[in-house]
């Protein structure tokens, strides 16, 4: 049996224990049909004991642990268990593909945005890199700007922010850490020129922003939104540090912690009237200023 089979199989069984709880019986009768809509040979018994072995291989590849109920006997998934944010993104696409690939053959019922980032062919070569501790150098193209600059970097990692992808790295010009869009990035040449770790804790340095952009101190924001952006806030959350204040019939009151950045006022201004801030006041000043300038555009 080829490796990819064992693999789609796993990922079977965790697409199926995160959706909800099964018995074995469930399980494998899942993980069959699965296979068979593939075309994929299934004239073998899937049993207790490969499930076990399955098991053991999800928690060594993925850092996933599946549980069992003794008293319901079923097996489940806690997702927030789950530290790995990018099995997650992993085990995302993998029910998107699947939902994709069913969907197909029984109707053109999936639609998807045609707008993407571009750059993403750099990835892999980046990611190469940053594991080999290679210096990076790529030609730089600001948006704002209309010329380009060639830089040498120590690449230390990507970071993917509102749709787009990053790489974080030090400049060798001003030994300065700096984050370049992906797309803005050409002429990529991975040298085989090696540099020495840097200490950078991307998580931390990252932690309050909201994107990629860190200039301003990170503070506390409270917004208050109407009632329906509200219930859109709350179930797809401006920032990982968001709290819920109060919230009645009308209005949701939320805090955030954040670097107020150009990144966040932008946020906000594409809700509208749906949303106000509350604090602190330079925010809602720099806010006024972009509605006052806008505003001037239709006089």
């Amino acid at each position: 049996m080829s490796k990819l089979i064992y693999f789609k199989r796993y990922l079977y069984i965790i697409d199926r224990l995160r959706s909800r709880n099964c018995n074995f019986k469930d399980l494998q009768k899942h993980i069959i049909r699965k296979l068979e809509n593939e075309d994929i040979d299934t004239n073998f018994e899937y049993s207790v004991r490969t499930f076990e072995r399955d098991k053991k291989d999800i928690l060594d590849i993925f850092g996933i642990v599946i549980d069992y109920n003794r008293k319901d006997k079923t097996y489940s998934i806690d997702e927030e268990e789950i530290e790995d944010q990018s099995i997650t993104r992993i085990m995302d696409a993998f029910s998107i593909h699947h939902a994709l690939q069913e969907g197909n053959k029984l109707s053109p019922s999936v639609f998807l945005e045609k707008r993407k980032s571009s750059g993403t062919e750099n990835i892999h070569g980046i990611i190469h890199a940053i594991q080999n501790l290679y210096i990076t150098k790529f030609t730089h193209q600001k948006h704002w700007d209309d010329f380009s600059t060639n830089r040498e970097v120590y690449p230390i990692a990507i970071k993917e922010s509102h749709q787009r992808w990053y790489l974080i790295a030090l400049d060798k010009k001003d030994n300065k850490v700096k984050t370049f869009g992906l797309d803005r990035i050409s002429n990529l040449n991975i040298t085989d020129t090696k540099f020495k770790p840097i200490k950078y804790n991307v998580e931390k340095e990252f932690q309050h922003a909201f994107g990629v952009e860190t200039y301003s101190p990170a503070e506390k924001v409270v917004l208050e939104f109407v009632n329906k952006q509200g219930n859109y806030i709350k179930t797809f959350p401006l920032h990982e540090s968001q709290k819920i204040i109060k919230e009645n019939d009308d209005t949701l009151l939320i805090e955030i912690y954040i670097h107020t950045t150009n990144d966040i006022v932008m946020e906000l201004l594409k809700y509208g009237a749906d949303v106000k801030v509350v604090s602190p006041a330079r925010l809602q000043n720099e806010m006024k200023n972009r509605i006052s300038q806008m505003t001037n555009l239709y006089i």
